[in-house]
């Protein structure tokens, strides 16, 4: 009798399972086999969330102490001195190319070097097309709005890189387009203008324009190439050389300042 009501139990229990136990079994297999995305999905969202490394000179390591120094200053001071820099930079273009190139035009070396300055068309043009082949780096370099307190640009640093080198190109192609027409005794069509002078005064300008990027290179540390870090001292060179390219940029601009002067009845 005992072995007859325990083999009924076991029935019983036997049936409860193939009703709601196998599906309580199939569960835990279920959860186990579905588990594999679920945990993978997790792992992903995880190493997406985790916080990357700031690297200083890139991106918000620009942000921390650059190499210069300046800008862990106040902000009034930081605003203070890129300002002073900047005309420190057109101020000594004018000496370069006023007193300077007065003292030496006419000379032996002058004479010698003056009819190669076209070819800063071509470094002009090569940096031009970097706007686009090293964007991520010249972006880099380029201060946000609300840098030094005031800067302020209507586009991203990433669009000012791209019409900038859109510029640089065009002002490039036309300094030396200008050069070397004249060379095998083609007439260039009046109504392109004196070519040379117009492609010089485009970067002349231009120069202006991205100087504020060099200068941000320089107050906090913004590396280009992003794997290069530049001293404070190399930056100092780089901005005096500035105002030499200013200076004979300036130079080469004469016969389209001067249109522009006697256009506006500056010149009798």
């Amino acid at each position: 009798g005992r072995v007859c009501a325990m083999a009924g139990r076991l029935g019983v229990a036997v049936l409860l399972l193939t009703a709601s136990g196998c599906d309580g079994l199939a569960a835990p297999l279920a959860v186990r086999r579905g588990t594999m995305r679920p945990y993978r999905a997790l792992s992903v969202t995880l190493k997406a969330s985790e916080p990357t490394q700031i690297v200083r000179g890139i991106g918000k390591g620009r942000d921390l102490p650059s190499p210069s120094g300046i800008n862990t200053f106040p902000v009034p001071m930081q605003a203070a001195m890129v300002v002073a820099m900047f005309a420190a930079i057109v101020a000594l273009s004018s000496l370069i190319g006023g007193l300077g190139f007065d003292l030496v035009r006419g000379s032996f070396l002058w004479n010698l070097s003056r009819p190669t300055w076209p070819v800063l068309g071509l470094v002009y043009l090569a940096a031009g097309v970097a706007h686009f082949t090293e964007l991520e780096g010249f972006t880099n370099i380029t201060p946000p709005n609300g840098t030094w307190g005031f800067w302020w640009t209507p586009f991203s640093p990433k669009f000012n890189v791209q019409w900038t080198g859109v510029v640089e190109i065009f002002g490039g192609l036309w300094l030396v387009l200008g050069a070397l027409a004249p060379a095998p005794g083609i007439s260039l069509p009046a109504a392109l203008g004196p070519m040379l002078s117009d492609g010089a005064l485009t970067l002349w300008l231009l120069t202006l324009v991205v100087t504020p990027a060099n200068l941000y290179a320089l107050t906090h540390g913004a590396n280009f190439p992003l794997d290069l870090e530049t001293p404070p001292a190399a930056h100092a060179v780089r901005l005096i050389f500035q105002s030499v390219l200013l200076a004979m940029l300036w130079e080469m601009a004469g016969p389209t300042i001067l249109d522009f002067e006697v256009n506006m009845g500056l010149v009798q």
